[in-house]
């Protein structure tokens, strides 16, 4: 009996800790009409080292109303857009945060790993950024 509340123990703890680790490791990006966007980078599979690079944002609405928010993100290559993603749409409630693949925000470029982003060329940003106000996000 006592393995089995040992093991339950350290289960809870090592979950616990990879929940935290999840919420660390953002970087601010920008702040425009109250919508507060902030990224991390890490590759597509924890497990391979040689996966694809993966954008993933987290954005908490700032505003006192719930908001649509309308977004195509960009990757850039010297300049140059060399992938963008479909429009996306969320709606936030008033102080609202959202954050990786299961909001929808976790972004792919095939064949960029993540030692491509210390090239100086290289560069994300909002091809599209659009917030409106709304009533509330239920349908």
């Amino acid at each position: 009996m006592n393995h089995k509340i040992l093991l339950a123990l350290i289960s809870v703890l090592f979950f616990s800790a990879i929940a935290a680790n999840a919420q660390r490791g953002y970087t601010e990006f920008e702040t425009e009409d109250n919508m507060k966007t902030m990224y991390r980078w890490q590759r597509a599979s924890f497990f391979k080292k040689d996966s694809d690079a993966v954008l993933n944002l987290r954005i908490t609405n700032e505003n006192e109303t719930a908001v649509n928010l309308s977004f195509i993100v960009g990757f850039y290559d010297e300049g140059l857009l060399v992938y963008q993603s479909e429009e996306n749409q969320l709606c936030f409630k008033p102080g609202q945060s959202r954050r990786g693949g299961l909001a929808g925000l976790r972004f792919t470029l095939e064949d960029f790993k993540t030692e491509d982003l210390e090239n100086e060329g290289f560069a994300w940003d909002f091809v599209m950024f659009d917030v409106e106000e709304v009533e509330s996000c239920n349908p």
